[in-house]
């Protein structure tokens, strides 16, 4: 039986269930986690109860379970626990890619710095300490503008000088940046977003496995409405977009894990936009594997054990996953899915809200605002959505009277 793999966090069930059970159907798993919820008690064998989040209390907790007991690699899937995944994995001698640069990645800061010096096409961008600097950086660039923290997933798309302060205050707050951080302004890029799902094998064997490609909503936090990933996507042979990705990837000296990196593919060609040295979320895992057979967990598994990855499509095929936001702020009353007709095309269709939650608005929306996903799967990119513009009128939501929208800038 392969050694254990230890686990940091299980994160929320609506989208690591399939990742959990992925890595765990071929190999033991204990969880590092303040408890472990029952959904994943299944995929278990063991539980070491201590919050991921404090460094020192994870690491302790797994160095004395490492006194009795072997382990095969550590592993996170969770963005905010991957430098103590890496220092717990560095300890104990198990393979995983360098601290410093993990750590760089988790800065955007740093890494568009190391991105630079290796002239890697990116957008441009300016540091700002406050508002009146990130409006003065707004100013220069030229509007429209995102403004983003140096880690974390909140960003707000400025569309003019007006709307600045507002949006500087929401991100540092979102975000919970120290007084002392600074904030990103970088420009608002023309042209479709895509992501490079690729894996580090070793730092001479980078491998572009897919493509992600992604609608947002509307500004200002333009949340992801839409992914989708298609097994023949000619971006995948783009030889441009493959040479960014290698060049990224080497430049902040990741040698081993799975990558997502971001792009926007401009009319000067693709810019990078963010990179993360984490399995990424969305459930594109599972648009992957649903597409084209790779199994991006058990991969990322496979290389925190130090067994040689499985890199081989087995499906060609298209998947997608739209996610519903609420079109107003208010009260969950009601929500219902009304279409109890099996649907051929149909993976999942899950209710990710009940009655009485608040949510906010699609414009001002937390991806914590979404009301359900529905994950299609189909022979081409098309077909998926056609299915996915089907169901979504098969979602019924009530609002009871708006309350208070702290998150409206």
């Amino acid at each position: 039986m392969p050694k254990p793999l230890i686990l940091l966090g299980a994160g929320p069930r609506v989208y690591s269930d399939f990742t959990l059970a992925q890595i765990a159907a071929s190999r033991p798993v204990v969880l590092v986690d303040a408890f472990a919820p029952d959904w994943a008690h299944p995929y278990l064998t063991h539980h070491l109860a201590a919050d991921p989040a404090n460094s020192a209390a994870a690491i302790a907790a797994v160095r004395s379970y490492a006194v009795g007991h072997q382990v095969g690699g550590v592993l996170t899937c969770l963005p905010a626990h991957r430098l103590t995944a890496a220092r717990i994995a560095q300890q104990l001698r198990l393979p995983a890619a360098p601290v410093m640069a993990l750590a760089a990645c988790a800065d955007r800061l740093a890494a568009r710095r190391l991105l630079a010096q290796h002239a890697l096409p990116l957008a441009r961008w300016a540091e700002a300490c406050d508002a009146s600097a990130a409006a003065a950086h707004a100013d220069a660039l030229g509007y429209p503008v995102v403004i983003k923290p140096r880690d974390g997933a909140v960003t707000m798309h400025v569309r003019n000088r007006g709307e600045v302060p507002s949006a500087y205050d929401h991100v540092c707050r979102a975000a919970a940046c120290p007084a002392s951080d600074s904030l990103l302004v970088e420009e608002d890029l023309e042209g479709p977003e895509v992501c490079a799902e690729a894996v580090v094998v070793d730092s001479t064997d980078i491998r572009v496995l897919a493509i992600t490609r992604t609608t947002a909503g509307p500004p200002p936090a333009r949340q992801v409405q839409r992914r989708s990933v298609y097994a023949h996507d000619k971006l995948l042979h783009h030889p441009v977009l493959r040479q960014v990705v290698t060049g990224a990837i080497t430049a902040l000296g990741l040698t081993a894990g799975v990558v997502h990196i971001t792009m926007t593919c401009t009319s000067r060609g693709p810019r990078i936009t963010d990179v993360n040295t984490h399995l990424p979320d969305d459930l594109i895992p599972l648009l992957v594997q649903r597409a084209t057979g790779i199994d991006l967990p058990q991969i990322a598994a496979d290389l925190a054990t130090g067994r040689p990855p499985n890199l081989t499509p087995t499906r060609q095929r298209a998947a997608a996953v739209h996610f519903a936001y609420p079109s107003a702020t208010g009260r969950i009353e009601h929500l219902k899915v009304t279409s109890a007709t099996p649907q051929p095309l149909v993976d999942r269709f899950v209710l990710t809200q009940r009655p009485g939650q608040d949510v906010v608005s699609t414009p001002y929306a937390s991806s914590g605002d979404r009301l359900a996903h529905c994950v299609a799967v189909g022979p081409d990119a098309a077909t998926c959505h056609t299915t996915l513009d089907r169901m979504a009128r098969h979602l019924t939501v009530a609002l009871s009277t708006p309350v208070t929208n702290s998150r409206a800038v």
